[in-house]
């Protein structure tokens, strides 16, 4: 039966197995460290042949490339809040359901939960959401809409220039008495709203009547959009028309298709009349189209000059009269465009309040300059203000950040909207869990891209930013246990599943 040598130690088993290598051939070494050591003279060949194939392979040349090292697993500790951290990460950035979660928690983090204590997190966490109303220090340019699961709404506000979620909560219906109470409750909480774009949803802005908040400025985008719409209708019933005539004067010319004689009306002139009608109509409304994109535009890019309010919405009164006299569906798109023209036109109020103290101290000629440069500043190469006019660098970035800052879209509303439309398909609605998490956890994202890149919608509206989960109560990821394997061990591979 083996058995160790208590009084050689493993450093003098070293330093003898060294000792025999480097000296080897020198006459009388191993019956001198035999006799010195008391061991036989074959467990110092055997000492000597251990320590050579070591220092061989240690030493010896290796493999070309890099070195194939054994993974190391280590699996996070599966206490009860990296499983918690778990079922939160998987609901919102997955998407995953309940069902689901509880199939990756059995995978992952190899624990067993039951579809009750799942669902009881989420609700946990939802509330946790619910109860983080963060109320920015200064106004806010609110953006509302209306997103919709199914029939049922949830309203949303959004701050234009933070993207920061001040509301997203659902209701039975989006009237005026759901969104008044809404607005009033953001006040209620210390949220100002210096003003409110929307679409011209009829519930919208009579609940923010109701609510304080005034008469919602409308969004151009939905305005453009619907007449885009109608100009695309014309256009394909004046390709149709067109092809009708064409049909029409063939046959009236008695050609004729294999077999058969071809069919046409039998008036080939008034089908000649038509087509020239529709194409004539579907010629105006895009040219109209084009007149009123230019028109919301709150600096005219030729001469630099910066619209008044009144004057847009005659622009626009004057461009739905013509959209009238074109007739047809034309006509059914001049009543919206003439009801929205003072929302259309209502930001120039607030954009030349903006411009009244850089007009006072750089007249108004200047300001006229200055509007002219920011339109074409990617052209003349100019990144700030004080490149265009470095007598008064502060006043011309005041100018230009007025222009930058006029809001003329709901485009981050509208973004949260596309954010939820995968959450909405998934989960077959926006049940208010999700949408108290989405709130939380879009509102401590930060953006990859874009002039807010780096930056939280917290941090931009003057708000602490933790993560969310912490925001949340969760804490920090707990510290993975100690895997069994050598600590001297480097490059290995750590999987941490929380």
């Amino acid at each position: 039966m083996p058995f160790r040598r208590q009084h050689i130690t493993a450093e003098e088993r070293v330093a003898l197995g060294c000792a025999c290598v480097l000296f080897a051939g020198r006459y009388g070494l191993i019956t001198d460290l035999a006799r010195t050591h008391g061991v036989s003279r074959r467990f110092l060949y055997r000492l000597r042949d251990r320590a050579r194939a070591a220092l061989e392979r240690g030493l010896g040349p290796g493999r070309p490339g890099r070195p194939r090292r054994a993974a190391v697993v280590r699996r996070a500790a599966a206490d009860r809040r990296a499983a918690e951290r778990a079922v939160l990460v998987l609901h919102r950035v997955a998407h995953a359901s309940v069902r689901g979660i509880r199939a990756c928690l059995a995978e992952i983090l190899r624990v067993e939960r039951s579809v009750g204590w799942i669902q009881g997190v989420v609700a946990e966490a939802a509330a946790r959401a619910g109860a983080l109303r963060p109320v920015p220090p200064g106004p806010l340019t609110g953006l509302a809409d209306e997103i919709y699961a199914g029939r049922r709404p949830a309203l949303a506000v959004v701050d234009h220039a933070s993207g920061l979620v001040v509301a997203l909560e659902p209701a039975g219906a989006a009237s005026e008495t759901a969104w008044g109470c809404l607005l009033l409750d953001l006040a209620g909480r210390g949220v100002r709203l210096a003003g409110l774009t929307a679409d011209g949803a009829h519930g919208l802005a009579a609940g923010a009547r109701s609510g304080g908040v005034g008469e919602p400025k409308a969004d151009h985008w939905h305005a453009l959009r619907d007449l885009g719409r109608v100009a695309k209708r014309l256009e394909g019933q004046a390709y149709r028309a067109l092809g009708a005539a064409e049909h029409a004067a063939r046959a009236a010319r008695g050609r004729r298709r294999v077999g058969r004689p071809l069919k046409a009306p039998a008036d080939p002139a008034g089908a000649a009349r038509a087509a020239d009608e529709a194409i004539a109509r579907a010629d105006g409304v895009g040219t109209v189209r084009g007149w009123v994109t230019e028109a919301v535009r709150p600096v005219d890019a030729r001469t630099g000059r910066v619209r008044a309010a009144a004057e847009v919405a005659a622009e626009l009164g004057a461009a739905a009269g013509l959209l009238r006299e074109l007739g047809g569906h034309a006509a059914d798109a001049a009543g919206p465009l003439e009801r929205r023209a003072a929302g259309l036109a209502a930001y120039l109020d607030d954009l030349a309040a903006a411009l009244a103290g850089p007009r006072a101290v750089l007249g108004e000629a200047t300001v006229t300059f200055l509007a002219w440069a920011w339109c074409h500043r990617r052209a003349l190469g100019l990144a700030d203000a004080a490149e265009a006019w470095p007598a008064d660098p502060a006043a011309a970035r005041t100018a230009w950040a007025a222009l930058a800052g006029a809001v003329r879209g709901s485009g981050m509303v509208e973004n949260l909207n596309s954010a939820l439309a995968f959450e909405r398909a998934t989960r077959r609605g926006l049940p208010p869990t999700a949408l108290a998490l989405a709130a939380a956890y879009r509102n401590h994202q930060r953006f990859a891209r874009g002039r807010r890149a780096g930056s939280t919608p917290l941090e931009l509206a003057g708000v602490d930013s933790p993560d969310w989960l912490e925001a949340l109560g969760y804490g920090p990821p707990p510290t993975p246990e100690p895997a069994n394997s050598r600590p001297d061990r480097a490059e290995t591979v750590t999987i941490l599943a929380a």
